[in-house]
């Protein structure tokens, strides 16, 4: 059983397994030294993503999919133990299968995006359900329309009055949101890194100003 897991056929099962494994450590360590590495990682996403819709009625870029994979309603690290997981035991479950019917082992490189590619929707409905089954805390729920006057920065794109940019706001909880921006003056453009504040929701966009601190 060892020889099979560390073939060189299932490394990157092998790594993701074993990289799941350092994870339960480094979390049982940072527990006795009165931390959490489930709340520190989870600060590299937002909390909460708005997953704006467009006029065709489908999610756009980054936003849409970031929340299609879930990463908005999963901690982080519970997300990345889910997917890392999900990917080794599908991947060792090609490659043992491969040996069992065609009696050899199938090139990595097939195995690992057949593997790869189911746990990417995998991820979509597991994630769902298990979000469903947390307990959310109420406390810090806003309402989209109170991110008024919330202040953030271009993430991805140039926003003009046509076309839409993405953002990444802070709320009064210092939850972050992913939101889709246009300028409110209509000769303004918002690149990339600018300093914004939300001024007002019009339809699935935001208009926004130039934030000086």
């Amino acid at each position: 059983m060892l020889t099979f897991l560390l073939a060189h056929e299932n490394w990157p099962f092998a790594f993701a397994f074993a990289f799941v494994i350092a994870l339960g450590v480094f979390e049982i360590l940072a527990m006795l030294l009165g931390l959490s590495l489930l709340s520190t990682i989870d600060d590299i996403l937002p909390t909460e993503i708005d997953a704006d819709i467009d006029s065709s009625g489908a999610e756009s870029g980054i936003t849409g999919l970031l929340g299609w994979l879930c990463l908005g309603r999963l901690p982080l690290l519970i997300w990345l133990v889910l997917t890392l997981t999900t990917f080794s035991i599908l991947g060792f479950t090609g490659s043992y299968l491969s040996i069992h019917v065609f009696e050899q082992y199938h090139p990595i490189w097939t195995v690992t995006s057949l593997a790869a590619g189911i746990t990417i929707i995998s991820i979509h409905y597991t994630g769902n359900w298990l979000a469903n089954l947390l307990p959310k805390n109420e406390t810090s729920a806003i309402n989209r329309d109170d991110l008024a006057g919330s202040v953030g920065s271009i993430t991805l794109g140039i926003a003009t009055h046509e076309t839409p940019a993405e953002a990444v706001i802070k709320d009064a909880f210092l939850q972050k949101h992913y939101v889709r921006v246009i300028p409110d003056s209509p000769r303004d453009t918002l690149t990339q890194g600018t300093s914004i504040i939300l001024l007002r929701r019009q339809d699935n966009l935001w208009l926004a100003a130039r934030y000086q601190q």
